[in-house]
């Protein structure tokens, strides 16, 4: 089973230049639709202004911080600072809030 294939026809300098500059100006446009493909496909409700329930249905991947080794709040054995109450203040400041 051998094919005869044809040989491609025989093209001039000028014609050859001219496939190669139209060749490229389209792969310039392609690439320039993949990237803007890619972006759309990129965004999320949480890089940009599509609501929650554009997002579909898949789940959102877990957070990959560790869980601390302490509890949250005040933490046992700490002293707290506080500032006292005096009788004599050395400055005095009044707000109005109108």
């Amino acid at each position: 089973m051998s094919e005869k294939t044809t040989p491609p026809p025989e093209l001039s300098r000028e014609d050859l230049w001219a496939m190669i500059l139209e060749l490229r100006e389209v792969i310039a446009q392609q690439s320039q639709r993949i990237q803007s493909l890619e972006d759309q496909i990129a965004k999320n409700s949480s890089n940009s202004g599509k609501p929650p329930s554009s997002d579909g249905l898949k789940k959102k991947p877990s957070s990959q911080r560790q869980k601390g080794k302490r509890k949250a709040g005040r933490q046992k054995g700490h002293t707290g600072h506080t500032l006292k109450m005096v009788t004599h203040p050395v400055t005095t400041q009044v707000e109005y809030h109108t």
